[in-house]
């Protein structure tokens, strides 16, 4: 029998989230502007990896802004380990920071290039830690040896790493605090297959040591398939498939999903997926 799956069990709820932008200028009478997102419902459990697919303006990148925080739905619910982080208190809403964190998809613009390794891992420590300078540098070092990288790395700055050496000095960062749920907001599209790889598999051992949850935003299905548990795909701002195992995608009718999956097709016809 399938499992039954308890609320205690859910890291994250979206519940019927909608976004617009409101009125468009004065100048410009057609009218209200189309919503963002309109009545998206998904959850992520914990441990899992939720897989959150788009083309370009399918509206993925505003979600996770939402379900960050760091951008209020015109309706809807984001409730993150029980409680809904538009209505929490300022106390309640620093410890769910802690727990959720974020890697971006720009590596370079999201640290200060004026910052060491040490400094930019050390940050949240900064903000939620009380560490001696020397426990510090233990953590830090202990921190660049999990994501693949050397200790006397912390003394690098930015423009001294590779991109792929730099988004592990970022995933290092994310990690410090032991957060429950980290958004990877297209996280890998800036590397090279090789150094895409290399995190994917960094990604994967991460979690499974941690016990992490992770919303893996993307456009890359190739990359959704190899790590995540679940995929969902968005499609102008609609959710329009969410589903488990690669099977099911590979064979959705939806003309999005269908683009995606494309995109993964043997080069030879006679070798592809036939859509039915």
């Amino acid at each position: 029998m399938p499992r039954i799956r308890e609320d205690g069990d859910l890291m994250l709820q979206v519940r019927e989230v909608s976004h617009s932008y409101g009125k468009r200028n004065w100048l410009d009478r057609s009218g209200a502007r189309p919503p963002v997102l309109a009545n998206i419902s998904l959850v992520i459990e914990k441990g899992e990896c939720l897989g959150l697919l788009g083309t370009s303006g399918a509206g993925k990148s505003t979600l996770g802004k939402i379900i960050l925080g760091l951008e209020k739905p015109t309706e809807g619910q984001v409730l993150f380990q029980g409680q809904d982080m538009y209505r929490a208190s300022k106390s309640a809403m620093k410890g769910l920071r802690r727990d959720l964190q974020v890697v971006f998809q720009d590596c370079y613009s999201a640290v200060n290039p004026l910052m060491t390794a040490a400094q930019i891992i050390g940050e949240p420590l900064d903000n939620y830690e009380r560490l001696s300078a020397t426990d510090q540098r233990r953590v830090v070092g202990e921190l660049l040896e999990q994501v693949g990288l050397k200790p006397e790395d912390a003394s690098k700055y930015p423009h001294q790493f590779s991109g792929g050496q730099l988004q592990r000095v970022n995933i290092a960062r994310a990690i410090a605090l032991k957060p429950k749920l980290i958004v990877l907001d297209e996280s890998i599209s800036s590397l090279d297959m090789v150094h895409q790889t290399q995190i994917l598999s960094l990604l994967a051992e991460l979690r499974a040591s941690y016990g992490l949850s992770y919303l893996f935003i993307t456009h890359d299905i190739r990359a959704a398939m190899t790590i995540c548990d679940r995929i969902a795909v968005m499609d102008q701002g609609l959710l329009v498939y969410n589903g488990s195992g690669n099977e099911g995608i590979v064979q959705s009718e939806h003309p999005a999903v269908r683009q995606l999956v494309s995109s993964i097709l043997p080069e030879h016809p006679s070798d592809r997926i036939p859509f039915g």
